[in-house]
């Protein structure tokens, strides 16, 4: 009797103690085939489909399902990461008051949902049949904007000193994984927000920005790490030095000169912020195209003061003794807005020497001009 290509002989292989198994293994395909986006797996996953079923021309294999199905995988791989640093710090965390464990098993419950989500995601993404449930539609919007905020409160909870989880006791960074993995799924699902609105209503936010005014892009980003600067000063501050730091040991009370820099980073915070946000405002409330020699004239004040404060600022607040010393929020959020200032000046410079090699380009043409001018008018003298 004639047997299928695709038919195998189990006896005295081994293999036949794992029939009972292989139910199991067929409930896992979708999720194998999540993990495995080279297609190290298709030549198991699609045996048993080519035999019952015709590869429909739906989507070609090569083909990316969604615009956004990049950002979705990277989602899920930020997700991954951080759940299993996440319960690794809380298994190691030397934080046991009932108020950092509430904190610790909300944190684990959030990621928890965070990395469910994005499988199930992906999973709807991959499969043609289900993927107009989700791409483009409003359950795709809201999914994304419930997982940013849960990102948004994760990244509160768990560089907050008072929970030891990705932090110490005094904000440095003391688990890589989960600290870095969680700002970078925050900033992925800003990525997908972004996406999102330009695929689905055809705003591009980044060309807004760009096109409404010039500059309008740094003077965001400042106002981003700004108010990042203040809220982490303030928090240790809060921490180590305000009425939260009345159950730490000794060893963990701010001393004079930590406790005065955390109040200076909350200064120059709060002044980057609201400066960058007043800006931004004044820029998007104007709807013509004329020249506004104040509103220039007054970036560039602005720009030198941000400058000179947020130096002094990076001087103390990552200095030996300071709050942004170790490496945590307060010392990227610092630098972050010293390298922005810095390119917002050097943007005005520019915008200034443009405009002084106009006005000397004019200048001389109108000289030019006036001096044939007068060479015309002027008779020649002939010769007698």
């Amino acid at each position: 009797m004639e047997t299928s290509s695709n038919s195998f002989s189990l006896s005295g292989s081994g293999v036949g103690s794992l029939l009972p198994f292989f139910p199991v293994l067929e409930m896992l395909f979708p999720v194998l085939e999540v993990l495995d986006p080279i297609g190290l797996l298709d030549g198991f996953i699609d045996a048993d489909e080519d035999e019952k079923t015709e590869v429909t021309p739906t989507m070609s294999s090569g083909a990316s399902p969604s615009p956004r199905f990049g950002h979705w995988v990277t989602f899920f791989i930020m997700s991954s990461i951080t759940l299993g640093a996440l319960i690794e710090a809380r298994a190691h965390t030397d934080r046991l008051s009932p108020a950092a464990r509430a904190n610790q098993n909300y944190s684990v419950a959030c990621c928890a949902i965070l990395f469910l989500l994005s499988l199930l995601v992906v999973f709807f993404h991959s499969r043609p049949l289900l993927s107009g449930l989700i791409i483009g539609t409003r359950i795709e919007g809201v999914t994304i904007f419930v997982l940013t905020a849960f990102w948004s409160a994760l990244v509160g909870i768990v560089s907050d000193t008072r929970h030891g989880l990705a932090t110490d006791s005094f904000g440095g960074i003391s688990n890589g994984n989960l600290y870095y993995f969680s700002w970078g799924g925050l900033a992925t699902g800003v990525s997908l927000m972004s996406s999102y609105v330009r695929s689905v209503w055809g705003i591009d936010l980044t060309e807004e920005l760009r096109m409404r005014g010039r500059r309008l892009r740094y003077w965001v980003c400042l106002g981003a790490t700004g108010s990042i600067q203040m809220g982490s000063s303030a928090r240790l501050f809060d921490n180590h030095c305000g009425l939260s730091s009345a159950g730490l040991g000794v060893e963990e009370m701010g001393s004079i000169k930590f406790c005065k820099r955390c109040q200076l980073g909350i200064a120059i915070g709060i002044f980057s912020a609201v400066t960058s946000m007043a800006l931004i405002g004044i820029k998007l409330g104007i709807t013509g195209r004329g020249r506004m020699p104040w509103l220039y004239a007054t970036e560039s004040i602005l720009c030198c003061i941000l400058v000179a404060s947020q130096a002094v600022g990076v001087a103390l607040l990552t200095s030996h003794g300071g709050p942004g010393a170790p490496l945590n929020n307060i010392f990227y959020s610092s630098w972050g807005s010293l390298i922005v200032g810095l390119v917002l000046t050097a943007s005005c410079v520019e915008d200034w020497s443009a405009a002084s090699g106009s006005l000397r380009g004019r200048a001389d043409d109108v000289g030019e001009n006036s001096i044939q001018e007068r060479d015309r008018l002027v008779p020649s003298e002939g010769i007698s």
